[in-house]
């Protein structure tokens, strides 16, 4: 009797997870409801991935979706090792040895076609069968396999971390980083020589240098006295010393005025005005924003630091590079591991907008973005 094959549409966050340890796997369609096709998703924690492994039975499509993924594919003496950024499609043969590395921050996520050869003889009689015996294979060589891809992990990763969109689909419980320019700088580059620019419509690399820093201990103490008693005011962005980018000639001194409801925002209509009025004594363009306090948790805010002198986050002023780049490394993590709890976010979504008022209609669809914008 013929197999009776029927369509699958399958979310991209919809998938039947299937954890490895070392990655996970997203079925997205068994390979028991097709003649010859297997999908799923695969996610590679950051410095993490998938063991060394051999196919005879399926050749297998990759198409990476985010982050960058170290591919080495091995048939005996004859290796060959690619970098794969979003939008590339791997090629794996049967009878080719292949594992994918995640050495960036923000991990890798690619879409797995698997395309069954007719005359071999099928490993598992579906794909959680398959799954549990390569796993049993995979605990077996995950040690050999992790010290032949032993890498440093990639410095300009913490940049890309920052520069992700963080996207939750409706309905959905996991949140994961997407590039959103997928330019060969922000994969690769260097994370103090380029700028993402913006012009009308476009969206482009802009090559830069970088210059010292103009903010100070006394330049934060007098923008700290010029809000005070008002609201709490942050650093952000280039001219922080904890940013993974130094400052170009372009670049503005970002500071963030911190809300929690809707009652501060006069107070912060009255707190710009006074950061305004100080504006010639400061030696670059002042850019102030108005942002909310549950924001500075999250990766794109990892370079936020608060300007009063009695905080914590002014010893980073004093700290030696490595320190603070540690520093914003662990800040990022932590960032990304808030995103990893979907109903808080929401959470945090819903008190984004209750401090522009109740009447806003309701949303059930967002993500998170590096192109965010103050209240005011």
């Amino acid at each position: 009797m013929t197999q009776q094959i029927e369509p699958v549409h399958a979310p991209y966050t919809g998938g039947e997870p299937f954890e490895f340890g070392t990655h996970s796997n997203d079925f997205l369609l068994h390979r028991e409801k097709a003649l010859a096709t297997e999908t799923f998703t695969v996610r590679v924690p950051a410095g993490q991935a998938v063991p060394e492994h051999v196919h005879t039975d399926m050749e297998q499509t990759f198409v990476f979706v985010s982050g960058i993924g170290a591919a080495t594919l091995r048939r005996g003496d004859d290796v060959r090792s690619h970098p794969c950024r979003p939008g590339d499609t791997l090629f794996v043969p049967t009878g080719w040895h292949h594992t994918v590395a995640a050495p960036g921050i923000e991990g890798c996520v690619y879409v797995t076609v698997n395309a069954f050869v007719a005359q071999a003889e099928r490993i598992g009689d579906s794909a959680t069968e398959h799954a549990e015996i390569a796993a049993e294979g995979f605990r077996a060589n995950t040690a050999a396999t992790a010290a032949a891809i032993a890498e440093e992990p990639d410095t300009a990763a913490l940049l890309r971390c920052a520069e992700a969109s963080f996207r939750l689909d409706r309905d959905a419980t996991r949140m994961w980083p997407q590039d959103f320019t997928q330019f060969d700088a922000t994969l690769t580059g260097d994370p103090g020589s380029y700028r993402v620019r913006r012009l009308g419509p476009f969206e482009y690399v802009e090559t830069v240098r970088a210059v010292p820093r103009v903010l100070d201990a006394a330049l934060a103490d007098r923008l700290h006295r010029t809000v005070k008693g008002m609201l709490p005011l942050y650093v952000e962005g280039s001219q922080s010393p904890l940013s993974v980018k130094p400052p170009c000639p372009s670049s503005d001194l970002d500071v963030l005025l911190v809300v929690e409801s809707a009652e501060d925002i006069a107070l912060a209509h009255k707190a710009l005005e006074a950061l305004r009025a100080i504006q010639g004594d400061v030696a670059v363009p002042l850019s102030p924003g108005v942002v909310h306090a549950e924001w500075l948790g999250l990766p794109n805010f990892y370079s936020a630091l608060c300007l009063d002198p009695a905080s914590p986050d002014r010893a980073w002023w004093s700290a030696d590079p490595g320190q603070r780049r540690r520093e914003a490394a662990r800040r990022q993590r932590e960032g990304l591991e808030v995103l990893r709890d979907a109903p808080y976010v929401r959470e945090v979504l819903d008190r984004t907008l209750a401090v522009l008022g109740p009447a806003l209609p309701g949303v059930t669809e967002w993500r998170i973005t590096p192109r965010w914008r103050g209240y005011v």
